[in-house]
């Protein structure tokens, strides 16, 4: 049922994509597109299992599907020429908003060509930097899929579970949608889960076994999406509660540290605290209000101390974030926003961990073996 649930979630992300865009083109009529992406996910879910049984599968095939797979998403970066008449403004959002951070100008002030306001925090500028210097802030999102290609490989028990991550995540219309638009949004959620993968797999004894590393690792995620709290939460909640005083104190004071200096960097150029107040990214970072974020955070704080397992972890991880981005688009709706204009891209947090969620259950339940 969990197995199910993780896919449907999955299913839904990209449906509502579909939906959302595929009613922009006239060529194919929406109705034979929808019924069409779900007989194929429907195929999928049914006959996955025999097709991977089937093919033989070892470590170079991976490094080398991986390898291809990177080189299409950098080339799919390139792809949009004019993105100005498609209305498409997240590469230049992120463009800017680096420069003013190089720069020391505050970020949150300045509108794109389509009026929106950057959500960026530091944490995210600071993974973009290295793509911005190389002149496509796009590459981000080809990077983030090799390294989840890589810890991959890494973590799960069978070269086929692996390869069904990394095929699950380059045939998602939302992930192909944002490589095109240059979009970095569902990368801080995949960096997030590879780190999880990882750090799991390497410290499994003791997740606080290097606490100034993980500060320092954990203060940059943090530091990219609000919402990346979720999954790190779950991950590490019950495991800092273990820790030894030392662990703890050396894990939070790199944190808080860490944390201080990269939120220093883009709030001090601001005029007056009034001004940040006025002007800054959580209002557009797709949280709903105060007490609904409370109750999600509640629910994570609460599961963290039961749950024991990968598996749980991603499957918590993916239907909180899914409820809770999914909430913050009810209210825009209950807010009268027009249908056209709700930002479904909040729901694609989710999608990493889902992913990672199903491929789990099915390694589990021996439907992949090596």
């Amino acid at each position: 049922m969990m197995k199910l649930i993780a896919f449907t979630i999955y299913f839904v992300i990209n449906f509502l994509y579909l939906i959302k865009y595929g009613s922009r083109q006239e060529k194919i009529p929406i109705f034979f597109l929808a019924l069409l992406f779900l007989g194929a996910h429907v195929l999928f879910y049914v006959f996955y299992q025999s097709v991977l049984k089937k093919i033989k599968m070892n470590g170079k095939m991976i490094s080398v599907a991986i390898a291809i797979c990177g080189i299409i998403y950098i080339f799919l970066s390139h792809i949009m020429k004019d993105p100005y008449s498609l209305n498409i403004d997240r590469w230049q959002t992120a463009e800017y908003s680096l420069d003013y951070w190089l720069h020391g100008k505050y970020i949150y002030s300045t509108r794109n060509f389509m009026g929106n306001i950057p959500s960026y925090l530091p944490g995210q500028l600071l993974l973009l930097l290295g793509f911005y210097l190389l002149g496509n802030v796009g590459y981000m999102q080809a990077a983030a899929l090799m390294l989840f290609g890589v810890v991959s490989k890494f973590v799960f028990k069978s070269f086929k579970t692996a390869f069904l991550a990394v095929f699950m995540l380059v045939f998602s219309l939302t992930y192909l949608y944002e490589a095109i638009c240059k979009s970095d949004f569902i990368s801080s959620f995949i960096l997030t889960s590879a780190f999880i993968l990882y750090w799991n797999k390497k410290y499994s004894h003791n997740y606080f076994q290097k606490p100034i590393l993980l500060g320092l690792i954990v203060g940059i995620l943090f530091l990219t999406r609000s919402v990346v709290l979720v999954p790190l939460i779950l991950f590490l909640g019950r495991s800092f509660f273990l820790a030894t005083l030392g662990e703890k104190m050396k894990f939070s004071l790199t944190f808080l540290g860490f944390v201080s200096v990269l939120l220093s960097s883009v709030l001090l150029p601001a005029e007056s605290v009034e001004y940040i107040l006025a002007y800054n990214p959580l209002g557009v970072q797709g949280q709903a209000n105060v007490f609904v974020m409370l109750f999600f955070v509640l629910i994570t704080i609460f599961l963290s101390f039961i749950i024991k397992k990968m598996k749980h972890v991603f499957f918590c991880s993916s239907v909180i974030v899914f409820l809770l981005m999914l909430s913050f688009i009810v209210e825009q709706i209950i807010i009268n926003t027009e249908t056209n204009f709700i930002n479904i891209t909040y729901l694609t947090a989710a999608l990493p961990y889902c992913i990672i969620s199903f491929c789990l259950y099915s390694e589990e339940n021996e439907v992949v073996k090596v």
